[in-house]
């Protein structure tokens, strides 16, 4: 099972500073640091898990946005998570997205696609399932 990505070698020319993402890790819990939990690390979810994923970035920058996006298995957006950083060296940030909250409180059953944003600008792509 594939649970790191490392993006090296990626043109990300439109990110702030020099900042870049080092590598992307999704998994269903993290610790108190924010890390995701070495055992915890998957891209296989039940439908009643909390999507987790931490960016690893590299570099510095002021005021910029890092975002994941989770777009469900009919395409559309199922979650957003942001958070504002301005890291002076490497950096983690670890964003989530807790099942909706509608009256079964699940996710779709499905092949799911988690995508880390920069400033808006698309630096990876992830693929997720949920069971």
């Amino acid at each position: 099972m594939l649970l790191t990505i490392a993006v090296a070698g990626c043109t990300q020319s439109s990110l702030p500073g020099d900042l870049k993402v080092a590598e992307v890790t999704t998994g269903r819990s993290v610790g108190p640091d924010g890390k995701i939990l070495e055992d915890a690390r998957t891209n296989m979810f039940w439908t009643t898990d909390t999507f987790y994923v931490e960016v690893a970035t590299e570099g510095s920058a002021d005021g910029a946005d890092v975002q994941a996006r989770w777009k469900g298995p009919d395409g559309a957006v199922a979650a957003e998570s942001s958070k504002k950083i301005s890291p002076k060296g490497p950096t983690i940030t670890s964003l989530e997205a807790a099942p909706p909250k509608d009256k079964e409180g699940r996710w779709p059953a499905g092949d799911y696609k988690l995508e880390i944003l920069v400033n808006g600008s698309s630096q990876v792509t992830r693929d997720l399932n949920t069971r």
